[in-house]
């Protein structure tokens, strides 16, 4: 299968679970909270999900409450498919900080500031179409995550386990994990996959 094949896969599929993703987000949240990554970084970099994605919320809200710091993502050009990262302000709500942006997405304030590439030990929560168990990502098309990511990557590596103070890790529902994806060089290898 080719990319926009499986993508397809993926997205049928999710049309056939909706009804069990809202417990499958719960479930993956709590995997998140309890493990060593996020317990020790002092960063979250996460999202705002789409109806098909897995909704972080209770792992944004838990981050903030711990005194984290935490960015979301905002897209600021559709045409050039670019990203930028904002901090959340830890004694703001977020309903307070965010709003209906690109693709119905809640995106912050651009009023917030902006995250500087991170000094500190950062989990980067990364959604996408399809991952393998390996860490291979395969996005919904637009390159707006490889294009952020390999900003962020000195060199042609095409992973960051060089850089220790990212970890970079794929969130996903369990039926899209596929054995094998059609990678190439530009797709971001992750760390590892939190998945249900």
């Amino acid at each position: 299968m080719d990319k926009q094949e499986i993508r397809k896969e993926i997205k049928a599929l999710c049309s056939q679970n909706a009804d069990l993703l809202a417990a499958k987000s719960t479930e993956i949240c709590k995997k998140i909270l309890s493990s060593p990554q996020y317990k020790t970084v002092t960063t979250l970099f996460a999202y705002m999900a789409l109806p098909d994605e897995v909704d972080l919320t209770p792992v944004i809200l838990d981050a903030l409450e711990k005194g984290k710091n935490v960015a979301l993502p905002k897209i600021i050009s559709q045409t050039e498919n670019i990203i930028k990262f904002f901090y959340l302000d830890k004694t703001k709500k977020l309903t307070e900080q965010t709003a209906t942006g690109t693709y119905n997405i809640l995106e912050p304030d651009e009023s917030l500031p902006t995250t500087p590439d991170p000094a500190q030990k950062t989990l980067i929560l990364v959604p996408g179409r399809a991952f393998t168990k390996e860490g291979d990502r395969l996005g919904r098309g637009k390159g707006y995550y490889d294009r952020f990511l390999s900003e962020k990557i000195v060199g042609s590596s095409p992973t960051m386990t060089s850089f220790p103070n990212f970890m970079l890790a794929g969130v996903c529902f369990d039926f899209q994990i596929k054995k094998s994806l059609p990678v190439d060089d530009r797709d971001i290898k992750m760390d590892m996959i939190f998945y249900k």
